[in-house]
């Protein structure tokens, strides 16, 4: 039988919302490994931002030129501030030589978690 510890954070889990966003990236040819390396140099300073839950950098294992981000923010609101970074107001126009085309960018919530 789960004590009324576990209880509690059962409960909190699935009331909780998260606002979820991500993004993903298409190198051009033979820009795979430069758009890695600066996607990596981006994860560990956004790690450390206030509300970021989660920030995972994935790549494909089919499609080597395609790069996935998930992260999970405590509220729209601190994603917003996410954006306004110095780091990563700029980082359109750093990646615009490597990527193939815009970014895709999807935001979710949590509706059971």
């Amino acid at each position: 039988m789960p004590t009324p510890q576990a209880i509690n954070v059962i409960g909190l889990m699935s009331t909780q919302k998260h606002y979820i966003v991500t993004i993903g990236f298409r190198a051009k040819e033979g820009k795979a490994a430069d758009l890695e390396r600066e996607l990596r140099n981006r994860v560990p300073i956004t790690r450390t931002e206030a509300g970021v839950l989660d920030y995972r950098l994935y790549r494909s294992r089919t499609d080597r030129n395609l790069f996935f981000v998930f992260s999970r923010y405590a509220s729209e609101k601190l994603f917003d501030v996410h954006l306004y970074q110095p780091y990563s107001l700029s980082m359109l126009a750093e990646f615009e030589s490597l990527l193939d085309g815009p970014p895709k960018v999807e935001t979710y919530e949590t509706v059971l978690g």
